[in-house]
């Protein structure tokens, strides 16, 4: 058993804080969570969902034992009787089908760096199916790299040298509180923050200032921005090329068609302008949902630009900022089989892939993922689940995908194994998982799950040995120590060189005769996972509209609703929101069904088009 004390740790949520956490092991049990004080982004605190881990390990939402579907009930069944079902599961559908019948899908259910040794497992019998693709944030960092080549990583800490932060469609009062301290600390010595998004979060009731703007309008308003930084600087000084290009297209947009895309008054409008140009250094911070369009890197690459023409870039304190670039620390060759041949589907769109397959999936196991909840247009993975013939979830609690899979086998979690590595997206520094909590009777790792499936199909034991070599992170010669177990990557600045202007301004198409739906998160979920899961299947979820819409669909306050489109429906109730935009619905992105509305469309670059969703509101049929 554990010995009692206290252990050093990282919090592996997909989350960009990553946090560093002391865990206090009494008995074998985790019984406190606290922040490492050493850590200077967590700063001795964590956030509510972090500290839920205490009482979640033990809770009764989690699972101890296999349980397989029969007659269309979950009954009790062993470990042997379990891996060799998956196995044999495995075995049938690649002899009729070949490995591709197999799908291997991994989640997001925690970042640790370790987990691609379970690639293994599809890798070895010939590269099987696994999804591509991001549901989250990669369409930023496309577009963040198309001004200089790299997204590249920067410390969050320049915040602190900026006169003036712009948030654009971040919310860090919520979804990111070591950022808001740094803010904090940041207006302190006098930084002005401001922020523009969809409605009224508890970030812009603590900006400077805010600007609500209607969905879909950020690229109009960016070009306009540019228009006005223009006017202002002139051409740039530094390196640069298609700059005519870009200056004919952008001078075209007038501060008129700002304000109608916008929603903004002239006052607002030109408050914001000097908000931009008027105390220098600026940082301007973008958020997820802007990107989650079809246009999302055209967008980020467009703001990008406005620092750059406002002389921000490469000034103490100035610049743009998305997400860190995905650093490459494991070693060479890790976790990889030459020659394998992997099929790959599109996560977006995941459902429809899947349920068009040829050779088709008829055994897919799901590793850390809940497609059925996180996926766009989960109506159809839902459906693709109710006709595979075998399917498997690990996972450490009843998910919405569990829920719908043959067999469920349950799983530790980050905290009860160790040795292993979590890179933030967001800050500088890597941080070293230790074991805190002994799990529950009955539970086990994911990788000697995977590990003793492969096994069982006369695969080679690669797994221990190549588990191993995951320490050598620790020898990257950019790291240097920054505490126990903790790691400071060394910054690789993206601004230098030439900077690319925009080749292009994608025209943004709009469907008036419906409203658009979008999903924000909010402050108790994490990748699509509501706490209260069986409460929000009893419950209509809450969905936010605007006072103006209110008034014209002769809507009350709680009053239930069903939410149509293509892809599903879904019965909410209404809360009444005046900062809102006209013709918008605002879901939380965690709630169950809410996916079931959302488009399953891919950007040029294979990414979600989340925020591009459209739909009906009616009356609930009683």
């Amino acid at each position: 058993m554990l010995a009692d004390g206290n252990y050093l740790s990282v919090c592996a949520y997909d989350c960009p804080d990553s946090c560093g956490m002391v865990a206090t092991c009494s008995e074998g049990r985790l019984v406190k969570l606290e922040g490492r004080k050493d850590n200077p982004y967590t700063r001795g605190f964590i956030c509510h969902k972090g500290r839920r881990w205490v009482r979640d390990l033990r809770g009764q939402d989690r699972l101890t034992s296999p349980l397989a579907r029969r007659n269309d009930k979950f009954v009790l069944i062993g470990w042997d009787e379990a891996l060799d079902m998956t196995a044999q599961a495995i075995r049938l559908a690649a002899l009729r089908h070949g490995h591709q019948s197999f799908l291997f899908y991994e989640g997001s259910g925690n970042l640790l760096m370790g987990n691609k040794v379970q690639h293994l497992l599809p890798l070895m019998l010939g590269g099987s199916t696994m999804a591509t693709g991001s549901l989250c944030g990669s369409e930023g960092k496309v577009g963040l790299a198309r001004s200089y080549g790299t997204v590249g990583r920067d410390q969050p800490l320049a915040a602190l040298e900026s006169k003036s932060i712009l948030l654009w469609g971040r919310n860090p009062a919520e979804n990111s509180v070591h950022f808001l301290a740094i803010l904090h600390d940041a207006r302190q010595r006098g930084a002005h923050l401001g922020t523009i998004d969809v409605r009224a979060t508890p970030t812009t009731t603590i900006s400077d200032s805010a600007w609500v703007v209607r969905p879909g309008s950020d690229l109009t308003l960016a070009l306009y921005l540019c228009h006005e930084a223009l006017i202002l600087h002139g051409e740039p000084q530094a390196a640069h090329e298609g700059y005519d290009a870009f200056r004919q297209a952008c001078l075209l947009v007038s501060a008129e068609d700002a304000q109608l895309a916008t929603g903004l008054s002239a006052a607002a409008l030109h408050a914001l302008v000097g908000f931009v140009v008027d105390q220098p250094p600026l940082s301007i911070w973008t958020g997820y949902g802007l990107q989650r369009t079809r246009w999302g890197a055209d967008l980020v690459h467009v703001i990008d630009t406005l620092g750059f023409l406002l002389g921000n870039h490469g000034v103490p304190g100035g610049g743009v900022w998305f997400d860190q670039d995905d650093d490459n620390l494991l070693p060479d060759g890790f976790a990889t089989v030459p020659g394998a041949q992997t099929r790959f589907v599109p996560r977006p769109s995941l459902g429809a892939s899947l349920l068009e397959a040829d050779p088709p999936v008829e055994a897919a196991m799901f590793v850390r993922g809940n497609p059925a909840s996180q996926c766009p247009d989960a109506g159809k993975v839902l459906r693709f689940l109710e006709q595979c013939p075998f399917s498997v979830c690990l996972d450490w609690h009843m998910s919405v995908t569990a829920r719908a899979c043959t067999l469920v086998l349950p799983t530790t979690v980050f905290l009860e194994r160790g040795d292993d590595y979590v890179m933030s997206y967001f800050h500088d520094l890597l941080q070293k998982t230790n074991k805190a909590a002994e799990p529950p009777e009955g539970v086990r790792d994911e990788l000697n799950i995977v590990r003793d499936v492969a096994l069982r199909l006369g695969l080679p034991d690669r797994f221990i040995t190549e588990r191993a070599r995951l320490a050598d992170v620790e020898n990257d010669p950019r790291l240097t120590p920054a505490g126990p177990g903790m790691w400071r990557l060394k910054e690789a600045p993206r601004i230098q060189g030439t900077f690319h202007f925009p080749s292009r301004v994608p025209e943004v198409a709009a469907l008036p005769s419906m409203l658009r739906l979008i999903t924000v998160h909010v402050r108790d979920y994490i990748n699509g996972i509501d706490p209260n899961q069986a409460r929000a299947r009893t419950l209509p979820p809450v969905a936010s509209v605007s006072t103006e819409l209110a008034h014209e669909r002769c809507l009350i306050e709680g009053q239930k609703v069903t939410l149509r489109n293509a892809q599903g429906s879904l019965d909410v109730r209404i809360h009444l929101d005046k900062s809102i935009a006209a013709q918008t619905v605002v879901l939380p992105q965690g709630v169950e069904g809410v996916n079931l509305l959302v488009a399953p469309g891919l950007t040029p670059d294979g990414n979600s088009c989340i925020n591009d969703s459209w739909i009906l509101l009616e009356p609930a049929q009683q």
